[in-house]
């Protein structure tokens, strides 16, 4: 099992990486600069892709294309891939329209993620700009071109990343530091609850536990940490503990059979890793830790 670690730098913005077809995607996020880079298993550069968004930061790969969120542009940069996982041409750009009531962080769309359901027949776009989740579908193994739904969600709350259930989609809201319950595949909203109570406006990601039985959300900006909360009967949440991390935890993991935590807190330079109690889910820092500068993505991969 292999641990990959995105940073930060000035050349390189913040990045996503994810695994399939044998190699490595990552993102270079930048103003008027991303791109999607393609690697081998051994981390060599096959191929630089840019993308027609700004700071491009979540890549889905569906069988036949690499779908990139763009967030500043509020944009997705959809690159068709060949058989072996190769973009053949130039991306298609998706637009998105619309704002929210936040004058400085909603004033236009900003796409900052999408997700592909357990069925594997639709991607969910979350835009923190509009709060709003949009659902495209999948044919093919490409994106259907038009019968694009979408979904508002509470005002202010700037949808950001998402996890799917048993017949739920949790999702996590940036701006106002929640994570909302939806029926899947109805799209209706069951429940709203708090992730950190000092409400710094800094949700950030999201993870469900091997067994579905806990869902974890990181929470940035002040009372930095993690929160555990226990699924119920039917997906809704309950909150089972608050576990402070160093500071800014911007993207976590966890390990295959669920006892470890792997946190990436960019603004202490380290990766802290917590012991999970499957039983509770509760956590405990442990001893160990990856100290790295500026770390911004956190992954386990058992084989590329």
């Amino acid at each position: 099992m292999d641990l990959i670690v995105g940073t930060w730098d000035a050349a390189w913005g913040h990045t996503w990486v994810e695994p399939g077809f044998g190699k490595l995607y990552a993102l270079r996020s930048l103003a008027g600069g991303s791109a999607l880079v393609v690697m081998d298993a051994a981390g060599r550069t096959l191929g630089d892709y840019p993308t027609p968004g700004e700071h491009s930061c979540h890549i889905s790969l569906l069988p036949g294309e690499a779908v990139v969120a763009d967030y500043t542009s509020g944009t997705l940069s959809v690159f068709p891939l060949d058989k072996d996982g190769i973009p053949v041409c130039a991306p298609r750009l998706i637009r998105f329209q619309g704002s929210g009531p936040d004058p400085v962080r909603q004033q236009s769309p900003h796409i900052h993620s999408s997700w592909l359901s357990p069925d594997g027949a639709s991607l969910v776009v979350a835009d923190l700009g509009s709060d709003r989740l949009y659902r495209i579908r999948v044919l093919g193994g490409r994106l259907a071109e038009g019968g694009m739904e979408a979904f508002p969600m509470p005002a202010g709350c700037g949808p950001r990343h998402c996890a799917f259930g048993n017949g739920v989609l949790y999702v996590s809201t940036e701006l106002s530091d929640e994570v909302l319950v939806l029926d899947w595949p109805s799209m209706q909203l069951r429940q709203r609850i708090v992730v950190n109570e000092a409400l710094p406006g800094g949700g950030g990601h999201l993870v469900l536990s091997p067994d579905g039985k806990y869902l974890y959300a990181s929470s940035r900006m002040k009372n930095d940490g993690i929160a555990a909360f226990k699924v119920l009967d039917g997906g809704s949440l309950k909150k089972a503990g608050y576990f402070r991390s160093a500071s800014h935890p911007r993207h976590f993991c966890m390990s295959p059979e669920g006892d470890y935590l792997y946190v990436a807190c960019r603004d202490d330079d380290v990766v802290q890793i917590f012991s999970r109690d499957r039983s509770n889910g509760s956590m405990s820092l442990t001893r160990q830790a990856v100290n790295i500068e500026k770390p911004v993505f956190v992954r386990l991969v058992s084989q590329i």
